[in-house]
């Protein structure tokens, strides 16, 4: 059965399966490995279930956790409290969004008292298979996913396009806004031809990498759980690799451009106006989806159009700015 063939309708109950990988929240990571070597587990392992005596749901830990951890810690210490979970109620829909927001490869289902029902695999509603060592391989299940939450989704047209008109109309604003600074700094550009020719690989490169840093901030939301000081590291290793990016960017195309032979002034302020701008707009790449996430509001819409704005205007500004500087 193909995954466009399950009824988004359908109860997460019907496709809920029983889990064999549970643990009890007052054992030791020593106590759960060796209950679990005396279990004859047939199903795929992807997460571990910590439940309390009466069966409530309290956390979940992942093999790389249970395996690495100190033997004589309580498995209370190393489990992930805050869980993305189903209800028994809820539909495939339900899942099918889950599983696309957080890139989990299977979900806990409890029931109305929080107690564990089993778990939902993304193969039951996809039928694709996963292999765990290939990651392209899970990519492609969880665009799957999204596809079939497209396909199910018969939005009207003329939603449709209340929802996207306004997104574009970013890119009409930000377009005008740098037709307008052009025009201020009209007296460079006609001295010196040279940077209007360079304008559009300048907002290129710009927009590229704001893009590229746009993604890797939302890989990184992707995760079940939110930390700050997570979000910092992984946002200064991005925006370093985005300095040396941008330098290397910046003294490619400003050697090349003395081919035009202008001399060195306008090759340094092309090389300088792509380096500074790289660097600038990739902070907004990095923030902005995050800032989004952390107010409700949907990064994948709203995060693409917005960084392109800023990148566009704040780029064009700079780079007529700093050759005025320079040049007059």
């Amino acid at each position: 059965m193909h995954s466009t063939d399950v009824s988004l309708n359908k109860s997460v109950g019907e496709f809920t399966a029983h889990v064999e990988t549970v643990i009890p929240i007052g054992a030791s990571v020593e106590e759960a490995l060796l209950s679990l070597r005396k279990r004859k587990i047939e199903q795929k392992i992807i997460y571990f279930y910590v439940v309390d005596p009466s069966g409530e749901l309290k956390g979940v830990v992942s093999t790389r956790q249970l395996l690495l951890s100190d033997p004589k810690s309580n498995i209370s210490t190393i489990m992930l409290e805050k869980i993305v979970k189903l209800k028994s109620t809820q539909t495939v829909r339900d899942a099918l969004v889950a599983f696309e927001k957080h890139a989990l490869l299977a979900l806990p289902v409890v029931d109305h008292d929080g107690k564990l029902l089993g778990a939902l695999d993304v193969q039951e509603v996809t039928k694709e298979q996963v292999d765990l060592a290939d990651m392209n391989n899970r990519n492609a299940v969880f665009q799957m996913v999204g596809l079939t939450l497209e396909e199910g989704q018969k939005v009207p047209l003329q939603r449709s396009f209340r929802l996207r008109m306004p997104w574009l109309l970013c890119n009409v604003f930000s377009g005008l806004v740098c037709a307008l600074i052009s025009r201020l700094y009209e007296v460079v550009l006609a001295k010196v031809l040279l940077l209007a020719f360079f304008i559009p690989l300048v907002l290129t490169l710009s927009e590229s990498t704001c893009m590229q840093s746009m993604a890797q901030s939302m890989h990184f939301l992707r995760r079940p759980r939110f930390s700050w000081k997570m979000a910092w590291s992984k946002g200064i290793r991005e925006w370093q690799l985005t300095i040396l990016l941008a330098i290397s960017s910046g003294v490619l195309v400003g050697a090349l451009s003395l081919l035009w032979n202008e001399g060195l002034g306008p090759s340094l302020i092309i090389g300088s106006g792509i380096t500074c701008s790289i660097i600038l707009c990739s902070i907004f790449g990095i923030l902005l989806p995050i800032v989004f996430h952390r107010i409700n509001l949907d990064p994948m819409v709203a995060s693409g159009p917005v960084v392109l704005m800023i990148a566009d205007m704040l780029t064009t500004a700079l780079y007529l700015s700093f050759a005025t500087w320079w040049l007059l």
